[in-house]
């Protein structure tokens, strides 16, 4: 049942039994998925919310077995265990980096992943982003000029992750609120200059859109609108506002370029097991699901924790 590999020693093989309970899990959410979006009245031109599958800390057969099944996106929370499973799994795996990138990582998850690395879905600073860039670079062979255009499908997707609850558990970049781009001091804003940066400097990544985990709280009461995802299209809409109005007649027909013809065409990537039900009817494009489809975790054991490790 397993592919070839060339990292034999991730067992990839697994039974039917677990096939058909991962199959079963993923397309209870998948119906899900589909009834929240058909519930929009307004969806107009949107394609369905894109369903990420994150195995973190499950065997990497479990994803040979969903991918046996045809399913292609799939996100991880750890470098090391995402560049293992991508050197095990099939090449034409789109994986999501979903968890805190340090910057002193991003070579790794560049070269370590490869073409399969669909998105990093956590960006939250200027210094990632430049390391992300230069990584793409090297690994392309490429020295581009800043202000040449590059083909989309060369470029490495990007989130910037905006810590909408602003926990101070969470990583992300301040949000923006309602009247921020007409704001004095709006283009000291954390979001705003990291934007900007990637648009301008960073021309092997796409910017994607703008990602956010939800509040815990938020998450219990599907029938209300979530504010952290409210926040969330607010900031992509601020952002956007400024961009158009005042950074591309500072800084040339390059960064124009580089922005949507609308604020909407900058992805949201909101929602996980518990609340992606209301973030898709609050326009996510892309939804993380993990429990749902591979069950309960086990606990990260950490370095030199034997008697974690022994349970």
């Amino acid at each position: 049942m397993a592919a070839s590999t060339d990292a034999p020693h991730v067992a990839l093989d697994y039974s039917k039994d677990r096939q058909h309970e991962l199959e079963e899990n993923i397309k209870g959410v998948e119906q899900d998925v589909q009834r929240a979006f058909q519930s929009i009245t307004s969806r107009g031109s949107r394609t369905p919310p894109r369903l990420v599958a994150v195995s973190k800390l499950k065997p990497a057969s479990d994803i040979q077995a969903l991918y046996d099944l045809g399913y292609r996106h799939f996100g991880e929370n750890y470098i090391q265990e995402l560049v293992d499973k991508a050197q095990a799994l099939p090449k034409d795996i789109c994986w999501h980096f979903i968890g805190n990138l340090q910057s002193n990582k991003a070579k790794t998850v560049v070269s370590g992943v490869g073409e399969a690395l669909w998105v990093i879905e956590t960006l939250a600073s200027e210094k990632t982003a430049g390391l992300l860039e230069k990584a793409v670079a090297a690994r392309l062979g490429d020295n581009a000029d800043p202000n040449a255009k590059l083909p989309l499908q060369k470029k490495l997707k990007v989130y910037i992750q905006v810590n909408t609850s602003q926990e101070d558990v969470k990583s992300g970049v301040d949000p923006l609120p309602a009247g921020s781009a007409a704001s004095p001091d709006a283009s000291n804003q954390e979001l705003i200059k990291l934007a900007t940066f990637i648009l301008s400097s960073c021309p092997h990544l796409h910017l994607l859109g703008l990602m956010t985990i939800g509040s815990f709280s938020a998450s219990h009461d599907p029938s209300k609108p979530n504010p952290d995802f409210e926040l969330l299209s607010t900031t992509r809409n601020e952002l956007f506002t400024y961009l158009i109005s005042h950074v591309s007649p500072e800084l040339g027909e390059s960064i124009k370029d580089s922005l949507p013809h609308a604020a909407e065409e900058w992805e949201l990537s909101m929602g996980m097991s518990a609340d992606f039900e209301i973030a898709i009817k609050q326009g996510s494009a892309g939804v993380r699901v993990g429990t749902r489809i591979f069950g309960e975790r086990p606990k990260k054991v950490k370095a030199g924790d034997n008697a974690a490790a022994t349970k």
